[in-house]
């Protein structure tokens, strides 16, 4: 049994980061209801696209959850939203501050049809501040958090992921669980507001932005991507990490350059980490004759931890993540064969099923209603509204 077996989630969430969330709640047992509009979520439209309505993106954030497509703007579809709320735990949305409001769905009148119910919000700047309203998109993110990395000639580079949307995505899952465990022993919802900038910051602030955790300091941090940049072999690149004095003094014997250890410039961390271009300048030539293979060998036996730089492509392949059949090929009914990654959590040495599919837009939504205590005659009043729509409608 998963550790969310018998929680329902109500996600009105689009694109990334609330999918995500709710993604992670699936793989943990919850039944997802993902609420999207006619044309679906616009996720379907993100990345390598397979068919129609099925993208990389979709696929991989939105398996196992069943789909019901509801038109909010009209009040027959609001109302039926309002059927589902008494029968869910967790209401999860990523509309701009206001909007639910305006449908007449906010706090006070979700709390009315179920008390209990927790609310998650995902919002790009926060409920309320000067730039509460702003539309927020990854990159947008990035730029205003300083997630953006910096190269010599002054100029910022974005991460190629959309890292901001996933980083609030995993503290929305989280903190939407908390919320969850405080239920059970309260009896009360909550309201849970996570902010995508706020969230890229705490994210950041460990290391990324770890010159300012003591402003009046004498030292500065080092450039942690200058000192970890990969070193390129002979047919590929690798990773070195030498942090400790054993650690170095490996580097030193695997590159065959034991003249390293009696130079000042690097007789600890903090003046190898000063004098980095200059020990990178001379040791880069050393590994450059080395293929990827022997640097790695060589390394690995004098105890310097290392990896070797992969493209997409090697990760099926790869030797750890094979042993787990972490990435699972499966067949999808319309999508043909996908690859996925398996649930990250562990549950008693067990993960979820990667059996469950990506849904087609409002696949599941008959059974949603069902599960809402609709019967016949009312699911077929709400198709004939045009307030739900069904696959084979749109």
């Amino acid at each position: 049994m998963l550790p969310l077996e018998g929680i329902t989630v109500i996600d009105l969430t689009s694109v990334v980061a609330g999918p995500l969330a709710t993604q992670i709640m699936a793989q943990q047992g919850a039944r997802v209801w993902k609420i999207e509009p006619p044309e679906g979520d616009r996720a379907r439209l993100l990345g390598a696209i397979a068919a129609p309505g099925f993208s990389s993106a979709h696929v991989a954030l939105n398996a196992g959850k069943q789909s019901i497509a509801l038109d909010l703007a009209r009040t027959e579809g609001r109302a039926l939203l309002c059927r589902l709320v008494p029968h869910a735990d967790l209401l999860i949305h990523n509309f701009r501050p206001g909007v639910m409001e305006r449908l007449g769905l906010g706090i006070a009148a979700l709390h009315a049809l179920r008390p209990d119910l927790v609310i998650a919000r995902i919002s790009g700047f926060g409920q309320d501040g000067p730039m509460c309203g702003t539309r927020a998109y990854d990159p947008i993110i990035q730029a205003e958090s300083g997630m953006v990395s910096w190269d010599d000639s002054g100029e910022p580079t974005l991460a190629p992921q959309w890292i901001c949307d996933k980083t609030a995505g995993l503290y929305a899952a989280q903190a939407a669980t908390a919320a969850l465990v405080a239920r059970g022993r309260s009896g009360e919802g909550t309201v849970v507001d996570i902010s995508m900038l706020e969230a890229a910051v705490a994210y950041g602030w460990i290391d990324l932005h770890g010159a300012e955790v003591f402003p009046d300091a004498p030292s500065r941090m080092p450039n942690i991507a200058a000192v970890y940049r990969p070193w390129a072999t002979a047919d590929g690149w690798i990773v070195v990490v030498m942090l400790s004095q054993s650690e170095f003094e490996g580097w030193a014997r695997a590159i065959g350059a034991p003249e390293l250890l009696s130079d000042p410039r690097y007789a600890d961390m903090a003046t190898r980490f000063l004098n980095w271009d200059d020990l990178r300048a001379f040791s880069a030539p050393r590994v450059a004759a080395m293929t990827t293979a022997e640097a790695v060998e060589r390394l690995a036996e004098a105890g310097v931890p290392c990896g070797v730089a992969n493209r997409s492509a090697a990760l099926p392949g790869h030797a750890q993540l094979a042993h787990d059949d972490f990435v699972a090929l499966t067949d999808h009914p319309q999508a043909g064969p996908v690859r996925r990654a398996r649930a990250v959590a562990r549950f008693d040495g067990a993960r979820a099923a990667t059996d469950a599919h990506a849904p087609r837009v409002g696949e599941h939504g008959r059974a949603i209603l069902a599960a809402a205590g609709l019967d016949a005659a009312e699911i077929a009043a709400a198709l004939a509204m045009g307030a739900v729509h069904l696959p084979e409608e749109i």
